[in-house]
C-alpha cells in the first residue's frame, strides 16, 4: 500500500512541475523604438511624475561626452517623455506608463554658416490637450545640456 501510495504522489507531483510557467512579458505600448541611437542618460522627474529618456546617435554621444555643453552638426538626439505609473507588485516603485511627448532634435551645418537646429514637438497618448506646449528654445538648451551618464 506504501508503494503505490508513494508511485501516486511521484506521479502527481512529477505532472504538476511539467506544467507550463507563464513568463513575464514587456507591455510594448510602454516602450518606444529608436533606431540607431543610443542611450545618453535618463531622468527622474517625481514631482510632475515622468520618467525621460535622452537617446541619440553616435555624433550626440560624443557631443554629451564633452565636459562642456557643445554642438556638434550632425547629432540627432530623441528625448521621449512617460508618465510614471505603479509598478505592479512592487510597492512604492514606478515605472513608465504611457508615452508623454517625444521631442526631436537635429543639429546640421550648411557650409560655413552657423549651426542650425531642427526641433519637433509630439505629444503622445498621456498628452493632455489642456497643457501649453513647452518653449522651443528651452527644449532645445535642454535636452543639448544633458551629460552622458558613466557607465561602469
Amino acid at each position: 500500500m506504501l508503494k503505490v501510495i508513494s508511485c501516486t504522489l511521484s506521479v502527481a507531483l512529477l505532472c504538476g512541475a511539467c506544467r507550463q510557467k507563464k513568463n513575464a512579458v514587456l507591455a510594448p505600448e510602454y516602450l518606444y523604438e529608436v533606431k540607431n541611437q543610443k542611450p545618453i542618460c535618463s531622468l527622474i522627474d517625481n514631482k510632475k511624475g515622468n520618467i525621460l529618456m535622452l537617446y541619440g546617435n553616435d555624433v550626440a554621444l560624443r557631443a554629451a561626452n564633452y565636459p562642456v555643453t557643445k554642438q556638434l552638426p550632425g547629432a540627432y538626439y530623441t528625448l521621449v517623455t512617460w508618465k510614471q505609473k505603479q509598478m505592479p507588485g512592487w510597492y512604492g516603485t514606478n515605472m513608465n506608463g504611457q508615452i508623454y511627448t517625444v521631442e526631436t532634435l537635429k543639429i546640421s551645418q550648411v557650409a560655413a554658416g552657423p549651426l542650425k537646429s531642427d526641433y519637433q514637438f509630439v505629444p503622445g497618448g498621456a498628452y493632455a490637450s489642456t497643457v501649453a506646449r513647452p518653449d522651443r528654445n528651452e527644449r532645445i538648451r535642454f535636452i543639448i545640456d544633458q551629460r552622458a551618464a558613466v557607465l561602469p
